[in-house]
């Protein structure tokens, strides 16, 4: 009996321990089910976060270069808009030249320094009528010429002579250069007085008799034109003419005075750096090498692009000396 109830005790024990082994072994696979899901719900979590990063990232990108693509574009632009002023730049640059060379009666590869030489040749002299009808130039066997005052045998080699602007930049400018004893053209009787308040008719008469070598004539009338029309169009160019008058006339202080009155009355004239050179003169004619020494230096730095510029550079080396 005893030993029926020790069998039945040790199969309930025996029972007993095999469910508590399964109640055990159901409990830990729950755990890691468990475990399990919530590596997943983890991994699932931080990818998502990844994926948002990446998005983000991927239009940040976008954006900076959908802004680097504008930029591209805007400096386009901006090198469009620079080869187009540089094009006009250079389109100005070559009119200018040209204009330049036409005003100055040189072709390209010429330079524009003046000949040394007293037998200089220049364009016939175009005259203005009243009422704005032109002259045509007298008839002469060479193109007709203006000279300048004498310059002494003795010295010539050191002397200097006077300048003028070209006939092409100024139609009533007549330039003062030496021709040649054979193409010395017939002198013009003196025109008759011009009618009161024709400013043209007078200024033309002066020049006429500028070009006729009449410069004592010359100089009266251009003194009268200025008298009547001290601020017209022609003002600067009759005061720079009249003075032009006492030096072809040997009248080196009355030019130097009326060069000086026509630099301090129109400073804006383009013809002031010629008057500068031909005060110089004036003042070397008189011995005032110092004077003349200044004012050439001056042409020379005010002035680089003058056509006197190289002219002054030569006989400021006459002055001192070195040439």
């Amino acid at each position: 009996m005893f030993k029926r109830a020790l069998g039945f005790a040790a199969v309930a024990a025996c029972i007993l321990a095999v469910t508590g082994c399964e109640t055990m072994g159901g409990n830990q696979t729950q755990t890691t089910i468990y475990d399990t899901h919530q590596r997943v719900v983890k991994l699932d979590k931080d990818l998502g976060d990844s994926i948002t990063k990446l998005n983000e990232t991927a239009a940040s990108l976008n954006a900076r270069v959908e802004g680097m693509d504008q930029q591209t574009r805007s400096l386009n632009t901006t090198i469009e808009d620079s080869n187009a002023k540089l094009n006009e730049l250079a389109k100005d640059f070559n009119r200018f030249k040209t204009d330049y060379y036409r005003l100055n009666g040189l072709t390209p590869g010429q330079t524009s320094t003046p000949s040394t030489s007293q037998n200089v040749q220049t364009a016939p002299v175009v005259l203005e009528k009243p009422g704005g009808s032109v002259v045509p130039p007298p008839t002469a066997p060479a193109p007709f010429q203006t000279p300048v005052a004498p310059v002494p045998a003795a010295s010539a080699k050191n002397e200097l002579t006077g300048s003028a602007p070209s006939p092409t930049g100024d139609s009533k400018a007549v330039p003062a250069v030496t021709p040649p004893a054979a193409a010395q053209p017939a002198a013009e009787p003196v025109p008759a007085a011009a009618p009161a308040g024709d400013s043209k008719a007078l200024y033309s008469q002066a020049q006429k008799s500028y070009a006729n070598n009449d410069w004592a004539t010359a100089q009266k009338q251009f003194d009268e034109y200025l008298a009547q029309y001290p601020n017209s169009d022609q003002s600067a160019n009759a005061q720079f003419w009249k003075a032009k008058c006492f030096l072809n006339t040997e009248k080196y202080s009355e030019a130097v005075k009326a060069f000086e009155t026509m630099r301090s009355t129109y400073p804006n004239s383009s013809k002031i750096p010629f008057a500068m050179h031909n005060q110089a003169v004036a003042h070397s004619r008189l011995g005032q090498a110092p004077e003349a020494e200044r004012l050439m230096q001056a042409v020379i730095d005010q002035y680089p692009m003058s056509p006197v510029a190289e002219q002054a550079k030569g006989d400021l080396k006459k002055l001192q000396g070195k040439q």
